[in-house]
């Protein structure tokens, strides 16, 4: 997994590969610094085969690690979580979600095909923050 950076930006690379589990978890993060802001920018890779009881406990210990009111925290990726139904496993990471201040930002079709429609893919941040898709 990777995260291209415009070559004019401050960063350093967060490693997580203790937290990487082949089909549960998979995510790298950076840290930018844009002038008065910091930001946190994960990308994460859950597979709809993997364990997700091992995914949440990933994405906690992710976050007691390196959540800070001081930075700003976008999470993006593909979570294979419908985010069009109101499913357990998306409440559950909803739950996680609150804890850490954070809401799901997509609420539209990320996935067609002729037979289903999905939202498996999102991107989360701050509730307070104001965005637009």
């Amino acid at each position: 997994m990777y995260i291209f950076i415009y070559v004019d930006l401050e960063f350093s690379t967060i490693s997580l590969d203790k937290c990487c589990k082949e089909e549960d978890t998979e995510v790298c993060a950076v840290k930018l610094n844009i002038t008065s802001i910091k930001l946190t920018i994960l990308t994460i890779y859950r597979s709809p085969l993997g364990n997700f009881t091992n995914f949440l406990k990933n994405l906690d210990s992710i976050w007691n690690t390196w959540y800070s009111n001081k930075t700003e925290f976008v999470i993006c990726g593909d979570i294979n979580i419908n985010y069009l139904e109101n499913c357990k496993k998306r409440q559950q990471l909803d739950v996680l979600l609150q804890t850490y201040n954070l809401i799901g930002t997509v609420s539209f079709p990320t996935y067609k095909t002729n037979a289903s429609t999905s939202a498996i893919d999102n991107i989360f941040i701050a509730r307070a923050k104001n965005y637009i898709i």
